[in-house]
């Protein structure tokens, strides 16, 4: 995160530099922000690349900024919801097979994949979580393994172990679209806990609780979708995430 905003506020900066504009205090560019984003907005930006930069921004000035920008409906997110042309020419059940199994089933990132070793899977009173390591953001996480997919994982990391490895993979496609892979997860996890609550709430224990104080156990969006907050929850830190809502937006629907 902190590479991420530095870099978008070299960005700015030079912006700056070519606009020609003169100050002899950061406070004096803030006005600027706004019609920077305007101009990115312009340029074919995304949605969500425009709040990052907009939340870099407030980190540069100290304080968040009152900049509005549009809304993005679901409809919209194209990204990885179908077979891309990137990976549609590697079989799930060829040399990679494994990799794909292990996505499905824990919701990785490639980067999380690629640290995975066979003392990752761990066992909690008869459930099978991987126990992730400096995942996105240097932050540890705990995934649940979906329940129907336990043994195809521990097979995995039993064969590595008797072939002597610590590593579970040592090479990941960069054509294989993890970010389609942990939506398939998000969606068989969400569904799975919502059809066994007591599973539920067994994972909610090993989650921190919401900070937001809600009156409704339900979420309902801007489509009239909606949705238990509670398995949301489960699945939403399964996935490395803080929000319900980018869950919801990015994974389930």
């Amino acid at each position: 995160t902190y590479d991420t905003y530095r870099k978008v506020g070299k960005e700015y900066a030079r912006w700056l530099a070519d606009k020609g504009v003169k100050y002899s205090k950061l406070a004096d560019t803030e006005h600027y922000a706004k019609e920077y984003l305007e101009s990115r907005l312009d340029s074919g930006k995304s949605l969500y690349t425009l709040k990052m930069e907009r939340s870099a921004l407030g980190m540069i000035y100290g304080h968040s900024l009152d900049i509005p920008l549009p809304v993005r409906h679901s409809e919209d997110v194209k990204r990885s919801r179908h077979e891309t042309d990137n990976d549609k020419h590697i079989s799930r059940t060829g040399k990679y097979k494994d990799v794909f199994t292990m996505v499905t089933a824990t919701g990785c990132r490639r980067c999380d994949v690629k640290s995975l070793t066979v003392n990752s899977l761990i066992e909690k009173d008869g459930r099978y979580f991987l126990d992730i390591k400096q995942s996105k953001g240097g932050r540890d996480r705990f995934a649940p393994v979906l329940p129907d997919k336990v043994t195809e994982i521990k097979v995995i990391i039993d064969r590595a172990r008797e072939n002597g490895q610590h590593k579970l993979f040592e090479h990941i496609p960069k054509e294989i679209d993890i970010h389609s892979l942990r939506r398939e997860y998000a969606q068989a996890l969400y569904n799975t806990l919502k059809d066994n609550r007591s599973l539920r709430d067994e994972y909610l224990t090993h989650y921190p609780s919401r900070q937001e104080k809600v009156k409704s156990p339900y979420y309902k969006d801007r489509e009239g979708n909606v949705f238990e907050r509670d398995t949301v929850w489960v699945v939403t830190n399964a996935l490395g995430h803080t929000r319900i809502d980018t869950s919801i937006t990015s994974y389930l629907k």
